[in-house]
């Protein structure tokens, strides 16, 4: 970033720079895992707290942390199931899928 350029090409793909406060947006689930080589966990929860804060629209802005695995790669068979499985159950629930919403 030692260019004007740059450093507009980088602020332009930064997603929590352009998050807006009082914007009404949607539900969102944010994923993590602590061991991920290529993004550190605590980039995924500053984007979850930013949104949660500016969002007004009253829906869920969720964060999954995985504590045993990564951003997939070395996560078992399983730690992928259950994390797909959360992000299913996650959109079924939004999408008010019946047998997914609260009781």
């Amino acid at each position: 970033m030692k260019t004007a350029d740059g450093f507009n090409g980088l602020f332009e793909m930064d997603a929590y720079q352009h998050v807006k406060e009082g914007a009404k947006y949607p539900a969102v689930m944010l994923t993590t895992g602590m061991t991920d080589p290529r993004v550190d966990p605590w980039q995924a929860a500053k984007m979850a707290a930013r949104l949660q804060k500016a969002t007004t629209s009253g829906k869920p802005v969720l964060l999954r942390v995985e504590y045993q695995g990564g951003h997939g790669i070395g996560s078992t068979r399983t730690q992928r199931d259950e994390e797909y499985g959360d992000i299913f159950a996650f959109a079924l629930w939004q999408a008010g899928t019946k047998g997914f919403q609260p009781e």
